[in-house]
């Protein structure tokens, strides 16, 4: 029996029925669909909407509405419902005739005859675009970054996912995982302030994307750290031309309000698969990151499995470093260079050495990762500096002559405007004088986009009074320009040079002829690797200015060095302590 207020409902529709479909089209989009989903009735609500005219739509199927929002799987899942002879609930996107898009909130209910039989569908809808394109911009705001306009991390995680998922389909489209920090940034800030660092990240976040596009995803992370998935610019442009565009783009010039800042970037590339996961691609891609910036920055880098291993090596290395300094495991050595004329000890070239507990004394190419941590850097450099002070004063107190110090600023990487730890100020503040050091710089510093400002810092250190030595002479490829437009006092010959000169006729021609190279630029020339009598005999008779080398001595502590310069003078017969 129905329920008394279904028999008041028949009643009301019966008597009105007129006014009650009224209600019914002023507030409902309703179409009837017989049992193959072909239109047999639409409401004037229905046409408005949709902008078809009732003759346009019956006889047709809603495929006529077809967005393209919604997969098979969605239409599949709806018929299965539809069919079991249960009401379907769902919103949905359709295009108008205009090409627009429309959100419904839909209810489909079977509709069924005497039999119990499904002869039809009666579909009754209501507008909920404005709601459905709120939701949308609230869910893009949550994963968006608000200062670039650029994914947010959270955006970039829900993205990589997707990445992953395409990854693991039949015959996936190459997908690759890009990430980068910005070198430099930090400067930007100190020097002009936050909002000008704010300007930099907006303007690079641009540039990605006039660069890779919308279809894309590109993601700004947090600070300077950004992201980018490539999928369809894979099928334009190979992975190596992006990565050297998107290092261009990143060393353009920025004009600020201020000033004109350049940057660059340390660039991450690892290939996504079917194998990766989400928290291991981007533990590949950082791997790539910190390798390009362990070799100095402004470069890309693409993951292996052998980077990996050096990766962690370096870790272990920079961890047992940050303890060493700790526990002053650290110490200064020299070795002494010789004036080849006078037999005395003048000069010496300053190493660090690492008293490593487990593996010994370690020489500085042991553990250069060192210097390119900028936190253990400055940490070394101020050492360093310190240990000159302490040395040089040990050494006064001795009663030895002024001894010149040698430091290789390749080593340091002093050069590196962008990361520098100005080392001379400090040796300003201990009251060391320039002239006691020589610095040592090789053609390999002065190359390459960073090359103009080198010169400059070279010429103004030479200006604040330190010595400037070309070191490695011989071993590359140097141009001769270069001994004439740098204030250089020095010219060190590489050590491969004296291989074979006691016995090769054309070894000693060529450091000879090297040897007047560098008398003909008034350069001091000094000889590096000499180790025997024979090779120490021959230089000098080359008329070489010093001699360094195992012959003269291996690198000492600063107190053995006083023992070896206290002799009268060196005797070139006599074997030296090793």
């Amino acid at each position: 029996m129905s329920a008394p207020h279904d028999n008041r409902l028949r009643a009301l529709t019966h008597e009105d029925a007129d006014f009650w479909a009224d209600v019914v089209d002023n507030v409902l989009i309703v179409a009837v669909t017989d049992r193959k989903g072909v239109i047999t009735y639409v409401n004037d609500k229905f046409c408005e909407i949709s902008q078809y005219s009732r003759e346009e739509l019956l006889g047709h199927t809603h495929r006529i509405l077809n967005s393209g929002e919604h997969g098979k799987a969605f239409f599949r899942e709806m018929y299965q419902t539809l069919f079991a002879g249960r009401t379907w609930y769902g919103n949905l996107c359709n295009r108008a005739k205009d090409g627009s898009h429309y959100w419904v909130a839909t209810t489909i209910m079977p509709h069924h005859n005497a039999q119990g039989e499904i002869t039809g569908f009666v579909a009754s809808r209501f507008e909920i675009t404005e709601l459905m394109n709120t939701k949308v911009r609230l869910k893009k705001q949550a994963a968006t970054d608000v200062l670039t306009g650029l994914l947010n991390r959270g955006g970039f995680n829900a993205s990589l996912v997707t990445a992953l998922e395409n990854a693991k389909r039949p015959h996936p489209e190459p997908q690759a995982l890009v990430m980068f920090d910005l070198d430099g940034f930090k400067p930007v800030n100190d020097i002009h302030g936050h909002h000008a660092g704010d300007e930099v990240l907006k303007v690079i976040g641009q540039r990605l994307i006039e660069l890779i596009g919308p279809d894309d995803a590109i993601s700004r992370l947090g600070g300077d750290e950004f992201a980018i998935i490539l999928r369809r610019s894979l099928k334009l442009m190979p992975l190596e031309t992006i990565l050297t565009k998107v290092q261009n783009l990143l060393e353009e010039p920025i004009m600020l309000d201020s000033a004109t800042v350049r940057i660059s970037g340390s660039i991450g590339a690892t290939p996504i698969t079917a194998a990766d996961t989400l928290e291991g691609l981007q533990k590949n891609a950082d791997v790539a990151v910190y390798a390009a910036k362990q070799s100095g920055g402004k470069q890309a880098r693409m993951f292996t499995p052998s980077l990996h291993k050096t990766t962690m090596e370096r870790a272990k290395i920079l961890t047992e470093a940050r303890k060493g300094v700790e526990l002053r495991q650290f110490e200064v050595y020299y070795q002494p260079i010789l004036n080849a004329r006078t037999g005395r000890i003048e000069q010496a070239e300053a190493l660090m050495r690492w008293h490593h507990p487990d593996r010994g004394l370690l020489s500085a190419g042991a553990f250069t990762d060192v210097f390119a941590d900028s936190a253990l850097a400055q940490i070394m450099e101020t050492h360093l500096v310190q240990s000159f002070h302490d040395d040089i004063q040990k050494w006064k107190e001795a009663g030895l002559p002024s001894l010149r110090l040698a430091v290789n600023l390749s080593h340091l990487d002093l050069l590196n405007l962008e990361q520098q730890i100005d080392l001379f100020s400090e040796i300003r503040e201990l009251n060391l004088e320039p002239s006691t050091f020589m610095l040592e710089v090789t053609e390999q510093m002065l190359q390459g986009r960073r090359a103009e400002k080198s010169r400059l810092r070279l010429r103004a250190l030479a200006e604040d009074g330190f010595g400037l030595a070309m070191d490695n002479f011989g071993y590359g490829t140097v141009r001769l320009s270069t001994l004439r437009e740098l204030p250089l006092q020095s010219l060190k010959l590489d050590r491969c040079l004296v291989r074979d000169i006691a016995t090769d006729a054309e070894a000693r021609n060529l450091l000879a002829a090297l040897i007047k190279l560098g008398h003909g630029y008034n350069l001091a020339v000094t000889v590096e690797g000499v180790e025997t009598q024979e090779e120490f005999d021959t230089v000098r008779a080359l008329g070489v200015d010093y001699v360094q080398g195992f012959f003269i001595s291996r690198a000492v502590s600063a107190t053995e060095l006083i023992r070896i310069t206290q002799r009268d003078a060196w005797n070139p017969v006599k074997t030296p302590t090793a």
